[in-house]
């Protein structure tokens, strides 16, 4: 059971990181300093791209995100390997 309840939790917190991304975007994307929000993409997955774009914001950004998901057990660059995981994901089909 306990295994279950940690599987809900884990699908609890992906629902609020699209959710806080998707309000972050919504709030900035008028003022033309954030993507247009799709709904489907995830803080480290956004921060991971800015990183990879040379942006000093998503730089420390990422730097923090990382750290924290080291210190949880995941593995180094959490958010460039999210960023790449899900851009895979979200090419256009030929």
């Amino acid at each position: 059971m306990l295994v279950r309840l940690g599987h809900c939790a884990l699908a609890l917190l992906r629902a609020l990181d699209l959710l806080v991304c998707t309000i972050w975007l919504c709030l900035l994307y008028p003022f033309g300093v954030a993507d247009k929000p799709t709904g489907r993409e995830l803080i480290s997955s956004y921060v991971g791209r800015a990183a990879s774009n040379g942006m000093a914001w998503g730089l420390r950004a990422a730097a923090v995100i990382d750290w924290c998901a080291v210190k949880l057990g995941d593995r180094p660059d959490h958010c460039l390997r999210a960023y790449l995981f899900y851009s895979r994901l979200d090419e256009p089909k030929e």
